[in-house]
């Protein structure tokens, strides 16, 4: 048999399309375009920026502090904040003017804000003494001690002595008692925390209480009563009383008397 030949066909080439190197070059000038234009905002965004950041665009003209202040010196919170309103108004630092001003002893709280264009709004919260504190400064009503200088404002307010870490108990226990000794018109003039916590009331007639570990309310309410049935006379006459029994009290007469108990 013979061979049988088979013949290849030859491969005939399509001439390339010309759309698509056009649409490409096109496609790659629009990108190299859009590169170029969002780099350079991109560059004059940075520009924008920095120039905002600098002290001399839009800076602060004035401050303004608001507030009710009875022992806080204006200028020395303006000497506190110093530099820090030297600034543009988007780069000055409110936080840390804040941190500032509240390293004022008589500052309690802060709050600082922008106001367009350029000013700066400092609300101030002063610090209200409850009491005076026995080492010097003075007792806030949360019960921190602060240690201001001393003035002659606070010297109306009451004593507070104690151990360390005692001044929040003894504000508490000072406004419990406060209440029900205005009723009776007495005021407290010293409050003392022993070491033993053992309580001692100085009232502003010049009369004390003693208390135990615990100031019992049921106590202070006998007491109460049996005060405001007593004439003026044993009235001034009473040292201190002993509030320390469960069942009543006792007390000690700057005179001596004839009944030298209550109850």
């Amino acid at each position: 048999m013979g061979a049988r030949r088979i013949e290849k066909k030859a491969t005939v080439k399509k001439p390339r399309s010309p759309v698509k190197p056009v649409l490409e070059r096109w496609l790659t000038r629009r990108l190299l375009g859009g590169v170029l234009l969002f780099g350079g905002l991109g560059g004059l965004s940075g520009f924008s920026v920095w120039q905002l950041a600098q002290p001399d665009t839009l800076p602060i003209q004035q401050v303004q502090v608001k507030g009710e202040f009875t022992y806080l010196d204006k200028q020395d919170l303006y000497e506190a904040i110093g530099d820090l309103s030297n600034a543009g108004f988007f780069n000055v630092d409110v936080r840390a003017m804040k941190q500032a001003a509240e390293t004022l002893p008589w500052v309690d709280s802060v709050s600082v804000r922008r106001i367009w264009p350029d000013t700066l709004s400092i609300d101030i919260r002063e610090q209200i003494p409850l009491a005076r504190w026995q080492g010097g400064g003075m007792v806030n009503r949360r019960g921190d001690v602060v240690p201001v200088a001393t003035v002659d404002a606070l010297a109306e307010l009451p004593l507070f002595s104690g151990p360390e870490g005692s001044a929040t108990m003894l504000a508490r226990h000072y406004q419990l008692l406060s209440m029900p000794l205005k009723k009776m018109e007495l005021a407290v003039k010293a409050l003392t925390l022993s070491e033993r916590r053992a309580w001692q009331v100085s009232l502003d007639n010049g009369m004390q209480l003693l208390f135990g570990r615990a100031m019992p309310e049921t106590q202070l309410s006998r007491f109460a009563n049996a005060y405001s049935q007593l004439p003026v006379e044993k009235l001034k006459n009473i040292q201190s009383v002993d509030l320390r029994y469960t069942n009543g009290f006792a007390v000690r007469w700057k005179t001596p008397v004839n009944q030298s108990t209550l109850g």
